[in-house]
């Protein structure tokens, strides 16, 4: 993908530069029953800082002089998947900010044991390019896909998206089958998982959830990140191109 930079480098290693704005959404840490809980409220709680760089880890450690209470939340944000409210709130951010909204881009990593080597997903991508079908039928043969235990796995064939250490499988479809990704056993539940990496034909905008972060990443124009920050639904921050990702990138909380 063009414009991305070097493994590591920070929010342009996941989003390619050249936007005029960015944003990164916190995924919500879990309570009780799977309640989402603000990464505010557990700063609330520890005595911590939200800012752009935030890690989880650094910001929930409790502070010297922080009141002695139980923890707000009972597990840290998903890594690598936004879940399905905060996915569906912000494809309804994205949609007015493209003129192709019914014509998107779908990137997952080729690692998730549930489709390597799969038969499903090779006659799925047999022909070396995107399913010209809509996303409704493109992405219901994935749910079809079982979770598999096989550790070596051949990868499956299609089309690809590859940047610096990451390989992606691609798919087309609407902007509303982001929320179809996943995995549907054979005993009927499905796993959802969002796409690691969309965006529409007219590259308005990139979104990008890496495997190993507990954050998804916006590029975007001013006025859809202006939207995305205003929306009580996410927990957003404008971020740098620039910014740092990692664990230790949390200059603030130490």
């Amino acid at each position: 993908m063009r414009g991305v930079g070097e493994f590591g480098s920070g929010v342009g290693a996941l989003v390619p530069h050249g936007f005029e704005a960015y944003g990164r959404i916190l995924h919500p840490a879990l309570g009780s029953h799977d309640r989402p809980v603000s990464w505010a409220t557990v700063a609330a709680w520890s005595g911590g800082s939200v800012h752009p760089r935030v890690q989880f880890e650094a910001m929930a450690k409790p502070r010297a002089g922080a009141p002695e209470r139980p923890a707000p939340f009972v597990s840290a944000p998903r890594i690598g998947n936004l879940p399905g409210p905060q996915l569906a709130a912000l494809c309804q951010i994205l949609a007015p900010h493209t003129s192709s909204a019914d014509r998107c881009w779908f990137c997952l990593w080729e690692g998730y044991g549930w489709v390597q080597g799969s038969p499903a997903m090779d006659r799925l991508l047999a022909s070396g390019q995107p399913d010209p079908r809509p996303a409704s039928r493109h992405m219901g043969r994935l749910h079809g896909l079982h979770l598999r235990a096989r550790s070596h796995a051949p990868a499956p064939a299609g089309p690809r998206v590859r940047i610096p250490n990451r390989d992606y499988l691609l798919f087309e479809g609407p902007l509303e089958g982001a929320s179809d990704m996943g995995d549907r056993s054979s005993e009927g539940f499905f796993i959802p998982q969002s796409p690691n990496l969309f965006w529409p034909d007219d590259h308005a905008w990139c979104v990008a959830t890496e495997i190993d972060l507990d954050s998804t990443y916006v590029g975007a124009s001013a006025a859809l990140i202006g939207d995305l920050l205003a929306d009580t639904r996410l927990e957003a921050l404008p971020v740098e191109v620039t910014d740092l990702v990692w664990a230790t990138s949390d200059d603030v909380n130490r």
